[in-house]
């Protein structure tokens, strides 16, 4: 069993301990992890400021996972619930979703 190790920003700036020990104890549970470069905020930050830029921020790093067909682990709860929540959107608002998309698709993500 593989997952994106979704770290966020809180976890490597302020919470390092959370990551070490996560990783210890997956690991000793034969949970693989798989660590993208190209994860980005989450996108919380910008749930109240700019709704396009908020979701835009989170369906990247859900596409990142997406094309390799694993799930997202969040450790931090805002980014694990603005993950789910961008989620749930994009999946209701399909014209939302196709802008949404649209813009991924210049990232090479869909």
């Amino acid at each position: 069993m593989k997952y994106a190790f979704f770290l966020g920003c809180n976890i490597p700036a302020r919470l390092e301990q959370y990551e070490t020990a996560s990783r210890a104890v997956l690991s000793r549970l034969g949970v693989g992890l798989i660590d993208y470069r190209e994860f980005t905020c989450c996108g919380y930050p910008l749930r109240n400021i700019d709704r396009k830029a908020y979701l835009l921020s989170a369906a990247g790093n859900l596409a990142l996972a997406e094309q390799d067909g694993v799930n997202i682990m969040a450790l931090c709860k805002c980014c694990f619930g603005t993950l789910k929540e961008a989620q749930h959107i994009l999946g209701q608002e399909e014209a939302l979703r196709a802008e949404i998309n649209d813009l991924l698709a210049q990232r090479n993500l869909s």
